[in-house]
């Protein structure tokens, strides 16, 4: 009998340390970072399984908003994905800015001579789950 409050330790140690390791995997940074990781590897699934069921995607500093709903944003991301060739270059993100629930990614990419090779985002995200997304239109 004495070996069940030892286990019972362990079991708790063992269960909080999952807790905390589940906590940190919803930190705003975390999910940004998983979220470029699966576009990267053309992870549709992956990609949304990171975007709350409400979420949008708006252009900044006009509101206008791209995508009203998850289902769009799938549509949008699908279409990016599709137009990847093999070679496609994988997004780089320099510099990461993160303030509490937002972070602002400055994205880059290798791209033939005069097409775009860059992207600014700004995302919130709450809960694990990103709620709002923006990019930078001038």
């Amino acid at each position: 009998m004495k070996r069940f409050p030892l286990l019972l330790a362990i079991g708790l140690a063992v269960g909080a340390s999952a807790a905390r390791a589940q906590q940190a995997d919803t930190l705003p940074i975390r999910v940004a970072e998983r979220q470029i990781a699966a576009f990267n590897r053309k992870d549709l699934d992956g990609v949304m399984a990171l975007f709350a069921d409400d979420a949008t995607m708006a252009e900044f500093p006009s509101g206008k908003i791209g995508s009203p709903n998850k289902a769009a944003i799938r549509a949008r991301i699908e279409t990016i994905m599709k137009s990847m060739t093999k070679d496609f270059p994988v997004v780089r993100v320099d510099p990461r800015v993160v303030d509490g629930a937002f972070v602002m990614d400055r994205e880059t990419w290798n791209a033939a001579p005069g097409q775009r090779d860059h992207a600014i985002w700004m995302y919130e995200i709450r809960g694990g789950l990103i709620r709002r997304a923006w990019t930078i239109r001038m």
